[in-house]
């Protein structure tokens, strides 16, 4: 090969290497930050499913913390509850029509009860902040729970 040949290779070499950079740099920290968002939260006018049984548009980080928004919304208006003794069943979450509002249905199972008793949890939620990570930082805008009959 000539040394001109030499030289183009290597500036080109360099030229993806710098685009490859700038795509990580720019493009890592969005997908973090898609991965740890609420999806949907700033769209407004149509319900949309995200979660339940034949519809799967949630990462698992983002599923966890819906659950842990559900428990956290139950022990305020509910509890506190130990949720040792209890097995999550199912969650079903739903992005609501009004921007950062999401509806959860949360079943769970006593795991010390012998019958296959679900108790149903229906919570609408408006976030605070799209970031999961907060997601403590909710207001609870709806809310019906069987634990209300299920203690008596």
């Amino acid at each position: 090969m000539s040394e001109e040949k030499v030289k183009k290779h290597a500036t080109r070499a360099i030229w993806i290497a710098c685009i490859l950079i700038l795509l990580g740099i720019f493009a890592i920290p969005q997908m973090y930050r898609n991965y740890h968002s609420a999806p949907y939260c700033n769209s407004s006018g149509s319900q949309i499913t995200l979660e339940n049984k034949d519809t799967h548009k949630l990462n698992k980080y983002q599923k966890k913390q819906f659950v842990k928004m559900a428990r956290l919304a139950i022990d305020k208006e509910d509890g506190p509850f130990d949720w040792n003794n209890y097995q999550s069943v199912s969650i079903n979450v739903y992005k609501m029509k009004k921007p950062s509002e999401y509806g959860l249905i949360y079943k769970v199972k006593p795991t010390i009860r012998s019958g296959q008793h679900t108790i149903t949890n229906s919570i609408i939620v408006k976030l605070a902040d799209r970031n999961l990570k907060t997601y403590h930082k909710f207001s609870i805008k709806g809310y019906s729970s069987d634990f209300s009959n299920f203690m008596d």
